[in-house]
């Protein structure tokens, strides 16, 4: 179903009257399907969080990820039922330990420091984290985007600490970088049946 109306949106809405290549079409297809089958997705976990009463959290979580995860890049489910259901660990999971996992302030700066020097270590050696689905095969793109993370991480960390005084939401701005980090690790690409675009047979060769 969202394929046909995905197909029927990239011929008669985008696409209409343009004269476009099958590769460029099958990439707006993909993009357009994408986004169909994220909406239920999203519309589902913002209700979760609204009956867990902790929508405002969400929002925290929400502004890191764009703000440093479309940077980083990261392993994706294969289903769309996987999808939902990892988006959702990963939407709620550093809400719920931010909220409710109790730890002295001595240990939760030790924890920060180690994911900072984490998230170094992904985007020198790693970021940007793509799949075979959506390679990045421009090598001045990657470089750009690598920068551009490191630019993303280092304002995040300094509006943190200069603007935010409330422990738990701290907790949760650390535990959401830290997750972002991990699913750009080739265990996160192994456990959710992932490619990275260098490892594709048809994109590989470019890298």
């Amino acid at each position: 179903m969202i394929e046909k109306i995905s197909q029927y949106i990239v011929n008669n809405i985008l696409l209409k009257d343009e004269n476009t290549n099958d590769n460029e079409k099958d990439i707006m297809f993909f993009g357009v399907t994408r986004i169909l089958e994220d909406i239920p997705k999203f519309v589902g976990i913002f209700y979760i969080c609204y009956l867990l009463n902790i929508l405002n959290e969400l929002g925290v979580v929400f502004v890191v990820t764009i703000c440093y995860k479309i940077f980083i890049g990261g392993a994706h489910a294969r289903t769309n039922m996987q999808c939902f259901i990892v988006s959702l660990i990963y939407f709620v999971l550093p809400i719920m330990a931010a909220k409710y996992i109790n730890y002295s302030l001595n240990l939760f700066y030790i924890i920060y420091i180690l994911t900072i020097l984490f998230s170094i270590y992904i985007i020198i050696k790693i970021a940007p984290a793509d799949t075979e689905e959506i390679p990045i095969i421009n090598k001045k793109k990657r470089k750009n985007l690598k920068h551009i993370g490191s630019i993303s991480l280092v304002l995040i960390n300094i509006l943190t600490v200069l603007f935010i005084k409330d422990v738990t939401y701290m907790k949760i701005i650390v535990y959401t970088i830290l997750l972002i980090n991990i699913f750009a690790t080739p265990l996160m690409y192994k456990l959710l049946g992932c490619k990275l675009g260098i490892e594709s047979e048809e994109y590989g060769k470019f890298y």
